[in-house]
């Protein structure tokens, strides 16, 4: 045996051996490298910039597309399924169902306590009383909590995981050419949001928040910001409950009302990842519903939201044990909640589902006895004071007031005409047992001191009155209104030209905005002459509607006023004669100067489209042409005339003798 030649194959083998294990070591470390690639960090040269876009729905109508449903909406776009009325005495009821997308994206006020409803929301990016109902571009509210995640496919892991506010520019440092999945989730709430669990990226519903989601996926190509615009959706079903006492002028200050046993409102988890609600549905016990302000300076609409999981939940059964609402008289009364069918109210819903409102309207009305109304009338022609002409068929066609009127309910008028001429309302005045509920007066022409001085007793004695009014020749208007306020600094002068254009303030939302149109924000046209402005007003004691024109060079001494209301008398004042003018028996009259009131064929108020006389050198609206502005003149009248109805049935004037 030759030992040498056995040592090199065992050599040999050894070598060859030890470069198999080599071999195979690193095509496992190769294997190994391809399923488990090393983590690219960022190098800040790219960032994703995130911003909220809006809100959308499942059945968004793109902008340009009609729509293909006639059936009748609520005033915010839900689809009317069912309405009913309860009649009890003189108080009736309204019982409408709705349904409808949620796009509520900025309009979830934080539920509060019924004695709080006061308290006031979160700020706003704009006013969603401009927007269209259910609008597809909703702005979420500035200050709002959402959650982002992004998630990296690769490595399977959440590489950012944070709470946001809306309103707060966002960048966050990313690796260029990197495929991302992305999520975020609010609960449209300023409040902290608890951390997501990685290991568990589930998030739980609430029953008196709505839940945003979104998800997407996103790659940035090159340096520098890429944009992200998150869109949410809402995730769960929305009961809202609308409790509205315009219809009585009374505001709640009682709102007692519960859930059933049998009607839970449901919770669930929700799966980030998955984009899926995935636990179980809970029941949530509700005690008392809570109720939030419609309008931050009104204690006459009222809501309720609730959120359910359980997206097959169509019946609820709601006990509103006490309502009681102070009206204009300030007498608190307890409505009887059985006898107008609030106790124990089903609410049956044929549709529903994610993102889907379920709205239940309570309108309550009162049915106003006749009331007798005295048109001062300056000329019936143009139906100056709404005797006759399109002014006068508005307030006389039943659909806008009458027994069974959406907007105004009354059992009917009785109607008489005087001219402002010398002496004459002095006279129709003189015997307090014949007074007229309501007068409406429109003086081109002004009345004799005498029939002022009748017209200032009439309204100390609790009349109601409507006054407009431009010329200022005597000094007798002047002493009038001095003598209605005991102020003798107040003044009157004329102001503007033919077409002046005022624009309402933003206030009174029970009267500037209902029952037939919201004015706030809107424009009301001067007809044909000048405007009586009223300075030195005592601003304590009135609601100023309109000041000075918005296309003429603006006139403040004294802080002059072209419309107020009187507080505490029942007093409505226009520096316009012929704010009511329009010579047609209803439409639309075409001058751009002259005859701003505007009806369609079915009498019922609308903007003039076009009117106004173009701008002047350092108008507050300035480089306006001619017919600019659309005005609202009868939208005003309606819902002015409304109040003075409801003003002479809860403080009728003293009708005993002098």
């Amino acid at each position: 045996m030759k030992k040498t030649n056995l040592d090199r194959k065992s050599g040999l083998s050894k070598l060859i051996y030890s470069f198999t294990v080599i071999a195979l070591l690193l095509h496992t470390l190769s294997s190994c490298s391809k399923d488990t690639p090393s983590e690219v960090l960022p190098d800040g040269s790219t960032k994703l910039s995130i911003t909220i876009g809006s809100i959308v729905g499942e059945d968004v109508v793109p902008a340009g597309t009609k729509m293909m449903s006639t059936a009748p909406k609520t005033a915010t776009g839900e689809q009317i399924l069912d309405k009913e009325t309860v009649k009890y005495k003189d108080i009736e009821v309204d019982f409408t169902l709705a349904e409808g997308p949620d796009l509520t994206f900025g309009e979830q006020v934080k539920a509060i306590r019924f004695e709080k409803v006061n308290a006031s929301p979160p700020v706003k990016q704009m006013s969603t009383r401009a927007l269209q109902p259910l609008a597809a571009d909703i702005p979420m509210e500035i200050g709002v909590k959402y959650w982002f995640v992004l998630f990296n496919p690769s490595t399977q892991k959440f590489e950012q995981s944070l709470q946001l506010v809306s309103g707060t520019p966002t960048k966050l440092d990313v690796v260029r050419n990197q495929n991302y999945e992305w999520y975020a989730y609010s609960y449209d709430d300023t409040d902290n949001i608890t951390a997501l669990d990685p290991n568990n990226p589930q998030i739980q519903t609430k029953p008196d928040r709505p839940f945003l989601y979104a998800k997407g996926t996103i790659k940035a190509t090159a340096t520098g910001d890429t944009p992200l615009s998150i869109i949410f959706k809402h995730q769960l079903q929305q009961l809202k409950i609308h409790v509205d006492t315009r219809g009585l002028f009374g505001d709640i200050t009682s709102l007692l009302a519960k859930f059933a046993s049998s009607t839970p409102i449901k919770t669930s988890a929700f799966n980030i990842k998955t984009g899926a609600l995935t636990g179980a549905l809970t029941n949530v016990p509700i005690e008392d519903l809570v109720f939030s302000n419609v309008e931050i300076d009104s204690e006459r609409q009222v809501e309720a939201r609730y959120y359910t999981a359980d997206l097959t939940q169509r019946k609820y059964i709601i006990d509103l044990e006490q309502l009681s609402i102070k009206l204009l008289n300030n007498v608190v009364e307890d409505l009887p909640v059985s006898n107008i069918g609030l106790a124990n109210r089903t609410f049956e819903f044929t549709t529903g589902g994610a993102g889907r409102i379920q709205y239940a309207k309570v309108d309550v009305y009162k049915v106003y006895p006749r009331k007798k109304i005295l048109h001062v009338e300056g000329n019936a022609f143009y139906g100056y004071a709404a005797s006759a002409k399109a002014s006068g068929n508005f307030i006389r066609d039943p659909i806008n007031f009458g027994p069974s009127s959406q907007y105004l309910r009354i059992e009917g008028f009785d109607y008489e005409t005087i001219a402002p001429s010398i002496n004459t309302l002095k006279n129709r005045l003189a015997d307090p047992a014949d007074y007229p509920d309501i007068i409406i007066a429109s003086l081109f022409a002004t009345l004799y001191a005498d029939d002022y001085a009748a017209l200032h007793n009439y309204i100390k004695r609790g009349g109601v009155a409507f006054l407009m009014i431009e010329n200022h020749h005597s000094a007798i208007p002047q002493t009038f209104l001095r003598a209605l306020f005991n102020d003798n600094s107040i003044t009157t002068i004329e102001n503007g030209v033919a077409g002046a254009i005022y624009k309402f303030n933003d206030v009174e939302s029970d009267i500037l905005a209902w029952p037939f149109d919201d004015v706030r924000g809107k424009y009301w046209g001067q007809d044909g002459s000048q405007t009586l402005y009223v300075q030195n007003l005592p601003v304590d004691q009135v609601t100023i509607y309109s000041g000075s024109s918005v296309n003429f060079t603006p006139f403040t001494t004294g802080n002059a006023v072209s419309m107020f209301r009187h507080k505490t008398l029942n007093f409505f004042y226009i520096g316009d004669t012929g704010f009511l003018s329009n010579e047609l028996q209803n439409g639309i009259y075409v001058n751009y100067t002259i005859e701003p009131f505007a009806t369609n064929s079915q009498n019922f108020p609308i903007a003039k489209p076009q009117y106004g006389h173009y701008s002047l050198t350092g108008a507050l609206e300035p480089g306006k042409t001619n017919g600019s502005w659309q005005v609202h003149n009868s939208a005003l009248f309606g819902n002015a005339f409304a109040v003075m109805i409801a003003q002479s049935h809860y403080s009728p004037v003293d009708r005993s003798p002098f």
